[in-house]
């Protein structure tokens, strides 16, 4: 693809930002970033910015951060633009079919699995959660449902041992960029394939109550859904009124009652088979490995946790 196309990049979150700095270092001409607008944080004493947001001003790119598309000015201002293409990446706001027609080549999104399988909201976390062993990137053309268009590019990779979705997140992060670019680079010329119409599945939003351990579950359940939710939100349990996330975890062969502590090394009986945390994070506390953990609280053998 000729590189003095006009781009308009959409994307909000970290996920984004290998994207669109591939870009810039590969020549090509963004216009515009498009991101959602400034939030509290910090329980409302400080608004900022999305992580692209900062990453546009720094490289002095035109940044809009409309709230979304429902109105004519919003659209007649990305229209305004004259863009060729949009790259969508993690941006969070429907894109209305009146926006979508606007670029000659259309939208192109990175989703972070293999389309069909979870299209939605949080494809990494299902993955993990659903003890996946692969996963992968789909490069596709955005269309008005969700996760359903032709798709460019996939590529596969190994899910590997113990990996969390944040840290599986930036590696898709990165390997996506680099697809995206391979398409770009042939975007005259390449045609998308439709998606089968066999093995869709859908991520939905993690919702707060699913983050909450259920030690009546095998641990095999109890280890994907700790790595699968690790960083953030994290998996968690309540001790004497303290919660508690596990944000790493090993599998131990060891039965007891549900909820039940093994031992001293905090091995946690499941229901069938146990786990033992290796980073661990205390109610308002920075997380810890396990071993500094345990200097500084203790759980007494043979007491359930809720």
């Amino acid at each position: 693809m000729n590189k003095s196309k006009r781009i308009v990049m959409m994307g909000s979150s970290q996920f984004a930002i290998p994207t669109l700095e591939l870009l810039l270092q590969r020549g090509y001409e963004i216009i515009a970033v498009y991101t959602q607008p400034p939030r509290s944080a910090n329980r409302g004493k400080k608004i900022t910015p999305t992580p692209i947001h900062e990453v546009a001003v720094k490289n002095d790119l035109k940044v809009f951060t409309p709230l979304d598309f429902s109105d004519e000015d919003s659209i007649r201002q990305f229209e305004s633009l004259e863009p060729d293409v949009a790259v969508v990446v993690s941006y969070g706001l429907i894109l209305p079919g009146s926006l979508l027609d606007i670029p000659r080549f259309g939208f192109l999104n990175i989703h972070p699995s293999l389309l069909p399988r979870w299209r939605g909201a949080a494809p990494i976390q299902r993955a993990l959660i659903e003890g996946d062993n692969k996963t992968g990137l789909s490069i596709i053309k955005v269309t008005e449902k969700l996760d359903a268009g032709p798709i460019f590019l996939k590529e596969e990779m190994e899910i590997d041992q113990g990996i969390t979705a944040s840290e599986l997140s930036d590696e898709l992060a990165v390997k996506g960029a680099d697809l995206l670019c391979r398409v770009m680079d042939n975007l005259e010329t390449i045609n998308p394939a439709e998606q089968s119409h066999t093995g869709i599945s859908y991520a939905k939003k993690i919702d707060k109550t699913e983050t909450r351990i259920d030690w009546n579950l095998p641990a095999e359940e109890v280890y994907n859904k700790i790595h699968g939710l690790s960083y953030q939100p994290g998996a968690w349990f309540e001790h004497r009124g303290v919660r508690i996330k596990i944000l790493k975890c090993e599998l131990i062969a060891r039965n007891g009652k549900p909820g039940q502590v093994l031992d001293q090394d905090m091995t946690l009986s499941c229901l069938k088979g146990s786990i033992r945390p290796t980073l661990i994070q205390r109610q308002g506390k920075t997380p810890m490995n396990l071993k500094d953990f345990l200097r500084g609280y203790k759980l007494e053998i043979g007491e359930k946790l809720s």
